[in-house]
């Protein structure tokens, strides 16, 4: 299929025109012009990259790209990303905050509903687009309990700070690195029960204390791999090409 065709798809399905955002959304690096295979992942790191050449990938659309806010020098690893890509004659799409918060096959959303969650809505302001989503429990669970539903989707090896209520009803995801003291004092103000987000950072620790807030830190890898997951099932569903998940998991 013609790379246009698929960019030019994705452009419009993801509203990357919406977003104001600091990761260059797109296509960063073009290939030769047709895509045969596309490979999904949450890094454009060189294992990622690798690793899409040998399942023969022609196309690898990822959630965190090779260019942010400044220009960058090709030197270095970003040379030898960018040579990695060339060579296994690859494209490489990047998308960041319009795959956290798109409705469909967003991280957000897909955390949201592999919990169980119900009436879900978009939540969490951030450069004038709403990229988080909340929703309610069935009913009300022990937080203990929730952490542990939660870690049976994310993985383990996670922590949980409990400031807030001993039982969770409302919960609100913003995947990856979520510490905007704006962000955190509208959990306060809109009554969320428990924060699910991926990275936590110590700056964030004792507002949190002091708002009486539960957080739920899943690992901004592992919060972030659906998104890509979802996108690239929707893809082989409506473009007819086979699409495959690119696992280059941290530890972070």
């Amino acid at each position: 299929m013609d790379l246009k065709k698929i960019t030019s798809y994705l452009d419009n399905y993801l509203k990357l025109a919406d977003f104001h955002d600091d990761a260059a959304n797109g296509l960063q690096v073009e290939n030769s012009g047709r895509v045969k295979k596309i490979g999904v992942a949450v890094d454009a790191c060189l294992e990622s990259i690798a690793k899409a050449a040998e399942a023969g990938c022609s196309m690898l659309i990822v959630h965190h790209g090779l260019f942010w806010g400044r220009p960058f020098i090709l030197t270095g690893n970003i040379y030898q990303r960018i040579s990695a890509l060339i060579k296994a004659d690859i494209a490489l799409y990047a998308v960041h905050l319009p795959l956290d918060a798109h409705p469909e096959v967003g991280n957000n959303a897909q955390i949201a509903r592999k919990i169980g969650l119900s009436n879900i809505e978009p939540f969490a302001r951030y450069h004038g687009q709403l990229i988080g989503m909340k929703g309610k429990l069935k009913k009300p669970k022990p937080c203990s309990q929730v952490a542990k539903d939660l870690e049976t989707v994310l993985g383990t090896g996670n922590a949980l700070l409990q400031f807030g209520p001993k039982e969770i009803r409302s919960v609100g995801i913003v995947s990856g690195s979520a510490s905007d003291p704006d962000l955190i004092s509208e959990l306060h103000d809109k009554n969320i029960d428990l924060f699910v987000t991926g990275e936590p950072k110590h700056g964030a620790y004792y507002l949190i204390q002091e708002l009486g807030l539960n957080v739920f830190y899943g690992g901004h890898y592992s919060t972030e791999r659906f998104g890509p997951q979802a996108l690239g099932e929707h893809l082989q569903k409506k473009l007819g090409l086979p699409a495959v998940f690119i696992d280059a998991p941290s530890p972070f």
